[in-house]
């Protein structure tokens, strides 16, 4: 190209630029926006509150999740986010698996319990022959159970072998800061989301000007725990509500 040329090619390089407004949709815009992330110098960790990736119910031991986790992260020694965040997957997988191998035997001992209710005397060889016929009349049980841990156990180990890979084809040297504390943070007891707390405000204020309104129990339960109350509703005034409840006792729902 001549000067010339390269001078017409540049000025309607700049018109063209003038007229564009940038990406319009939401992955154009993701997109664009790592126009200047050359390298990790650019890029800043975010503290997260809690994990990518949970797997907790509000009856497990949250304590034995982590534990497990730490185990993993020992074995594994994960060498930057990507593959930390594999090893989560792992973790539930494995986690999910435990749970449900102690649901079959809660399960089964209760056929145990109701077996020894019904007959006095027996071995525990009989017991658990007993108990086996009358689990027989749960078969869907058994075989949800059976197609679960399966599931989980086929899962985990395909992330085990997923990890190995980015681990052996993707090495990090030197190797990149790795966040745990959203991790250590599923120790604490989670807070109940926004639309139950303002479910069990409702619940309250209806008993404030319903005298005969039933409360239910786990309302009430929440409402008399100070510490809780003043982290999920600070400007809450639970003083009139326990004012009422001990003038006229409100009759707590089942």
């Amino acid at each position: 190209m001549t000067e010339e040329q390269k001078a017409r090619h540049a000025e309607a390089a700049r018109e063209n630029g003038a007229k564009s407004r940038g990406p319009v949709s939401d992955i154009g815009k993701y997109i664009s926006s790592l126009n200047s992330i050359s390298t990790g110098d650019h890029l800043d960790l975010r503290k997260e509150e809690l994990p990518e990736c949970i797997a907790l119910l509000s009856t497990d031991c949250r304590s034995a999740y982590l534990r497990l986790y730490q185990k993993h992260v020992r074995q594994y020694q994960p060498e930057s986010e990507c593959q930390l965040t594999m090893l989560r997957h792992m973790c539930v997988e494995l986690f999910q698996l435990e749970r449900t191998i102690s649901l079959e035997t809660q399960i089964r001992q209760h056929g145990v319990d109701e077996t020894l209710r019904s007959y006095d005397g027996l071995s525990d060889a009989e017991l658990q022959m007993f108990s086996y016929e009358r689990g027989l009349q749960k078969e869907k049980i058994w075989r949800s159970l059976q197609r679960e841990k399966k599931a989980h156990q086929t899962a985990y180990l395909s992330y085990v072998k997923l990890f190995k890979l980015i681990q052996r084809d993707f090495p990090l040297a030197p190797p990149e800061p790795i966040n745990h504390e959203p991790d250590a943070n599923l120790l604490a007891d989670p807070l109940p989301p926004a639309e139950v707390v303002a479910e069990i405000l409702s619940h309250a204020e209806r008993a404030k000007s319903e005298p005969s309104y039933k409360l239910p129990h786990w309302v009430a339960e929440v409402i008399l725990n100070e510490e809780l109350m003043a982290e999920i509703a600070p400007g809450y005034n639970v003083e009139e509500l326990l004012e009422k409840l001990t003038a006229a006792p409100v009759p707590l729902a089942a």
